[in-house]
């Protein structure tokens, strides 16, 4: 069993954000996660993914996030800074993925193989959610929109959206509900006045606790919008973690037969009895080593170590 002076309990940290508001509002949030990365083959040249976001076709930095943390849409359009054994890579979320344990990602295919290889199926990694190079947000009002109904999308986002909300006439804020698929919608609609439709003005909340708001925008079903607004970006610094013993999600396997060492590009370095030997003999290495953890029943876990 390890042993909690040496290994970072990440997956404590992990488990206490995923709660009910699993992504409060906190400025400069440079929270790293761990779990594994898998690969799909994305949604390239489409608006596909869960999100609703087009995709260009060349485009293949882009994934599904875990149901934990995508959040009932929340992590759409967001971007993602994920390390694993062979490097690097930034992507943005488009996507869902169901069956995704807290912390895993599904990469697309292209963005996969920046960090790992598609034998190894299954990759250890670390991430954390960083600010997207967009320019101006992106409003599309679906087709459809009337007085009497309201749905639209928005994207193109530097950090993510806690809140959107529409102008009363008499100058009060009113919040849209998120659906799942990332659509603002009100069944209603928001026109106080059922003669017209539109413009509107919107404010926007990010994750990081900025507002800003929109000039009025006049209604076009189904065309890309400029709105004129971006959240301010956060110099937030380069926060690495300074040590990283191993990342856990969950408890070590129970019958633990043995655990396995490899360096980052697959190279076996050696085997060790239990966590405590293991940790121990690797202290001094500086560069990643990817842990497989092995049980008696043949179940096995990969873990990224890394220090900095």
């Amino acid at each position: 069993m390890k042993s909690t002076k040496t290994l970072t309990l990440l997956a404590l940290c992990l488990l206490t954000r995923l709660t009910a508001n699993a992504f409060p509002i906190q400025a400069c949030d440079t929270t790293w996660y761990t779990g594994e990365g898998t690969q799909y083959g994305g949604v390239a040249g489409s608006n596909g993914g869960n999100c609703g976001i087009y995709v260009e076709e060349d485009d293949i930095f882009h994934c599904a996030m875990n149901h934990s943390q995508y959040d009932s849409s929340f992590a759409c359009g967001a971007c993602v800074r994920a390390f694993g054994p062979l490097g690097e890579v930034t992507v943005k979320v488009v996507d869902r993925c169901p069956e995704c344990k807290p912390g895993d990602i599904d990469f697309s295919t292209g963005s996969f193989v920046k960090i790992g290889t598609m034998e190894a199926g299954r990759i250890p990694i670390r991430w954390q959610f960083i600010p997207c190079e967009e320019e101006d947000i992106k409003v599309k009002f679906e087709k459809g929109t009337s007085q009497f109904y309201f749905k639209a999308i928005f994207y193109d986002i530097r950090y993510r959206i806690s809140q959107l909300e529409y102008q009363r006439s008499d100058g009060t804020f009113v919040p849209i509900h998120r659906e799942m698929y990332n659509f603002y919608v009100e069944n209603a609609g928001i026109d106080e006045d059922k003669t017209k439709i539109g413009p509107y003005v919107f404010r926007l909340i990010s994750c990081e606790g900025d507002t800003v708001t929109t000039a009025p925008i006049e209604y076009e079903a189904g065309v890309e919008i400029n709105t004129g607004v971006q959240f301010p970006f956060h110099n937030c610094g380069e926060e690495k973690p300074t040590s990283i013993e191993v990342t856990m999600k969950e408890e070590p396997l129970q019958d633990l037969l043995r655990i396995e060492a490899y360096d980052i590009t697959g190279r076996y370095l050696r085997s060790y009895k239990d966590w405590d030997e293991a940790i121990e003999s690797l202290k001094e290495r500086t560069s990643p080593t990817i842990l497989k953890e092995i049980d008696r029943a043949g179940h096995v876990r990969h873990h990224l170590r890394a220090k900095q």
